[in-house]
């Protein structure tokens, strides 16, 4: 670039530079109505001032606010720019409403500043200056255009979250949101019932509902209590640490301090309460799972709920008819089928289960609960969702590489007799079977190894008598296991990325109404108990939806998991950077 071109582009930023402080300078500018009848005149006219040479501009910089959703609400002030939430100086009924709903943006599990809420709130205090007796108002007119970006913003964040779910990027993108989601809150503007449009962009699975609930009981029940993280380390008096520990168990309400019973015992019963709060095992021990959770604060605890809020947003509007839910935390899974009112015979409900499925016509019924062990944390199970196209009786299990150079490798050069313990197959790139007796195992390692593992059928198979195949890119699957120990322990984070199924029977009993044939329960029990291997396809492929909630609610209240990925945690710090 030479060098004129270079002064010519410096001038034009100068010239940017200097009509951007300008425009700043004259927007910070007080402007003075002397009496409540000039206000709403005079705040239209500086309404009209600052909307004038933004027209076409995508976004509107208000001092140091950037108005994201600008495009969508500036035609609200195109017939003769008035305020739309202040009267006189003061709130009308809608700005009210709508600075409340902002202030507790908390309750939704979003929050307060992301929507102007200090900015407005200071604005508002200095519009009225009671000495001289007159209002501002460029700042009641600056306070209506940030309101305006707060409710568009509010809206489309219930609607579909903050984050780009694929990447977990912080990002304003307007296409993924439903549509007329803007047509939704002018509509709540033009009938002054913002609260109502507010709410029908949000989720309205029962999840979110029951979750949105508990929160706000949360954070109102805990109002004036605090607790901050305990510390495990660098422990130099154990009484010191013992009354922080006592202290914060007391806060959450675990801790007994009426009852006669030893401090020890005390202890133990108030982190027991603790333990079973958290769905860990209740043991009553200070063990590295406990300890973990230990460390996170009140403030951390909330964000753990706001970021399953949040998760809740990404979901689809409706789920299908049928359909599997895992989650990974809980490490269990759900099998939901909307009740019409019919009841499937073969399913052999009790009387009992009978009525209770009666009273849940029209809503979505929970068919079969089974627990699952799904992926260590340095092998995570990934979220996903797919549909489940075929049941593979009796399986062979293929290593996967990743597996077969760290483990399986390492196990054979170590004993050569490891393969025939463990029921393995040696498979050429042909997918021909090779004597092992053959191979020199030390000549391979990671960089080096023209093999596949393969496990073969039978009870003893990894797979177990089972495997439910659906298409994803990670290559993991629901399946059963010869390994059930894991089924008896709440710590079921265990597998390389699969899912192990505890019910893998009634799953496939389930799977079995919807194939091709409709094989009958009996001839499902008689596939099973021959080990032959089978393929059962789906005539209707159920949709299988694998998610990440360390925070749950429903009907019978919170209920909460550990965070085993630390999904939320990096969530939260992502959304709280800076705030």
């Amino acid at each position: 670039m030479n060098t004129k071109s270079t002064h010519f582009l410096l001038f034009l930023l100068f010239l940017l530079i200097l009509c951007g402080c300008g425009n700043e300078e004259n927007s910070d500018k007080k402007v003075i109505a002397k009496t409540p009848q000039d206000v709403n005149k005079i705040s239209g006219e500086q309404l009209k001032k600052l909307l004038k040479n933004n027209v076409k501009d995508t976004v509107l910089i208000l001092s140091k606010d950037t108005l994201i959703t600008y495009p969508f609400f500036k035609t609200n002030y195109t017939a003769g720019p008035q305020t739309l939430f202040t009267d006189k100086g003061t709130w009308n009924p809608l700005g009210d409403t709508l600075f409340k709903i902002i202030k507790d943006a908390r309750f939704y599990g979003l929050i307060p500043n992301d929507y102007h809420y200090k900015t407005i709130d200071s604005l508002y205090k200095s519009v009225y200056n009671k000495q001289e007796e007159n209002y501002d108002a460029m700042a009641l007119a600056k306070i209506d255009l940030l309101l305006s970006d707060a409710y568009y913003k509010f809206g489309a964040h219930l609607n579909k979250g903050r984050f780009y779910p694929d990447s977990l990027l912080i990002e304003w993108k307007p296409a993924k949101l439903d549509s007329g989601w803007n047509l939704t809150l002018a509509k709540g503007l033009s009938s002054k019932n913002i609260r109502a449009a507010l709410d029908a962009l949000e989720p309205r699975h029962e999840g979110y509902l029951f979750l949105k609930k508990e929160l706000k009981k949360y954070i109102l029940e805990y109002e004036k209590t605090d607790w901050d993280s305990v510390s495990f380390s660098n422990i130099t008096d154990t009484t010191v640490f013992l009354v922080s520990l006592k202290k914060r168990l007391l806060a959450s309400g675990d801790y007994d301090s009426t009852g006669t019973d030893p401090d020890s015992l005390k202890m133990a019963k108030a982190i027991k309460s603790y333990q079973q709060k958290m769905n860990l095992d209740p043991d009553g021990k200070l063990g590295k799972l406990t300890k973990q959770t230990l460390r996170l604060s009140k403030e951390a605890g909330i964000r753990q709920m706001e970021m399953a809020l949040e998760r809740w947003r990404w979901e689809p509007k409706d789920f299908p008819d049928r359909y599997f839910w895992v989650n990974i935390p809980a490490a269990d899974l759900h099998i939901y089928e909307y009740n019409n009112g019919k009841i499937d015979r073969r399913l052999r409900k009790s009387k009992k289960a009978k009525e209770l499925i009666m009273k849940t016509v029209g809503k979505d019924t929970l068919v079969l609960y089974s627990r699952i062990v799904v992926g260590k944390p340095e092998t995570q199970t990934p979220t996903l969702t797919s549909r489940i196209n075929y049941m593979l009786i009796y399986p062979y299990w293929t290593v996967p590489y990743s597996i077969a150079w760290k483990e399986i490798l390492p196990a054979v050069q170590r004993d050569s007799s490891y393969l025939r313990k463990k029921n393995f197959e040696v498979i050429n790139s042909k997918g021909e079977v090779l004597d092992t007796k053959t191979i020199s195992w030390k000549r391979y390692n990671k960089t080096n190894l023209p093999f596949k593992f393969r496990q073969r059928i039978g009870d003893d198979n990894s797979l177990g008598v089972v495997k439910f195949n659906f298409n994803n890119k990670h290559g993991v699957y629901l399946h059963d296991t010869n390994s059930k120990r894991y089924f008896k322990t709440f710590y079921r984070y265990q597998s390389h990325g699969c899912m192990r199924l505890e019910k893998y029977w009634e799953t496939a009993k389930f799977l079995a109404r919807e194939d091709t044939s409709k094989v009958p329960y009996d001839t499902l029990a008689l596939y099973f108990a021959t080990p032959e291997q089978r393929q059962i396809n789906m005539k209707r492929t159920i949709p299988i939806f694998v998610r990440y909630y360390s925070t749950v609610a429903d009907s019978t209240g919170l209920h909460r998991y550990i965070d085993i990925y630390r999904k939320d945690e990096k969530m939260a710090e992502l959304l709280y950077k800076c705030k």
